[in-house]
């Protein structure tokens, strides 16, 4: 399933127009007289507003590409108590019942969600017993990663469970593990400052923390203690970037090619979709090209890649949360690029394309 970007020029007709059809129906309620045999007319006209047509709105511009109904629910019954909220006393007596239905559907869905949860952390642990028993080139993690979101391919949902456990295990379970080091194992990030870059981040969180902590909690402490766990977040998911990047190194296989590029994506290259892997020609990056998947880490200085990968057919790209993307083209930036082309010749993977072989 590939990974459907909502631009934000939907996002603003969305708001745009539920912003009209709210304040239309405040002005109904409290700046516009209504005889008294009209009242009650209006007031269903505004629920249906709030429980039915904001949410539909919702679903046309916002979640309909991503096939998405659950946010469309709980779009109503916050739309429901947005109406309650506007919609003055006594009008809406009889009709308690929309929010009960509302809610129950709520309900229904996060037991759906808890029971993904329980179905998840079964799959998890069956894989990871299959991948310890296999000991595969591929870090366990890693493995169990790649092979739960397969397991769960359809469910955006569960890839997102699976990507806060890679978050929360990697920053919190990871410091006794060990990078893998063979002649099949590549790292890509030695030569860059980006593991001192995520250093300066943590620094710069922690630093706000403290200081907007101290700002806002004297004007309003709910939203200082909300902003300081969003900061603990946002410094766990750093410190898990960090090990991603140390722990999960490029391996090359009789079979495969597998590219993660810290927590952030993957890529795999199997054997017989390779069309050729070469160095890359003087120009010839361009770090904007939408086709490719860009192995390059973050730099002070730019740096440009060494090695890329032609594909006969585009491989999909997996991105944490479980977005996807197509690529046709692999680009890697190497700390060993001859060694890397060396191993790569040794499995038969870096063959160059005949006269008479063309992209399918």
């Amino acid at each position: 399933m590939n990974a459907v970007r909502v631009s934000p020029t939907k996002w603003n007709w969305f708001l745009a127009l539920a912003g009209v059809i709210i304040l239309s129906n405040f002005a109904a309620h409290h700046l516009l007289p209504l005889p008294a045999n009209e009242m009650q007319m209006v007031t269903i006209g505004s629920l249906l507003d709030f429980v039915l047509v904001i949410p539909l709105l919702a679903y046309l511009f916002v979640f309909r590409q991503k096939r998405q109904m659950a946010p469309v629910i709980g779009v109503a019954l916050l739309g429901y108590f947005v109406g309650k909220a506007i919609i003055p006393d006594g009008r809406l007596a009889g009709m308690e019942w929309i929010g009960w239905v509302l809610f129950a559907g709520e309900a229904a869905l996060f037991a759906a969600e808890i029971w993904i949860i329980f179905r998840l952390i079964k799959t998890v642990r069956t894989i990871r017993r299959k991948v310890q028993a296999t000991r595969g080139a591929v870090t366990s993690t890693l493995a169990v990663w790649q092979q739960a979101e397969t397991a769960f391919s359809e469910n955006r949902f569960a890839k997102i469970i699976i990507s806060e456990w890679m978050i929360w295990k990697l920053a919190l379970a990871s410091w006794k593990q060990k990078a893998p080091e063979s002649d099949r194992h590549f790292t890509a990030h030695r030569q860059t400052s980006v593991l001192a870059f995520n250093v300066m981040l943590i620094h710069a969180v922690v630093l706000e923390t403290v200081g907007v902590h101290w700002m806002i909690h004297s004007m309003n402490p709910v939203i200082a203690w909300v902003m300081v766990v969003l900061n603990i977040y946002t410094v766990l998911f750093f410190i898990g970037e960090i090990q991603a990047i140390r722990l999960n190194p490029i391996v090359v296989e009789a079979d495969k090619i597998t590219v993660p590029i810290g927590l952030v994506k993957r890529i795999t290259a199997t054997k017989e979709n390779i069309f050729s892997i070469r160095r890359t020609e003087e120009g010839e990056y361009n770090e904007k090209d939408q086709d490719a998947f860009h192995g390059v880490y973050a730099d002070m200085e730019k740096g440009e890649p060494q090695v890329v990968i032609e594909l006969k057919q585009p491989a999909t790209v997996h991105y944490i949360y479980g977005f996807t993307k197509k690529a046709k083209r692999i680009y890697l930036r190497l700390d060993q690029p001859e060694e890397f082309l060396a191993a790569v010749e040794e499995e038969g993977l870096s063959r160059m394309a005949t006269g008479d072989e063309q992209y399918k």
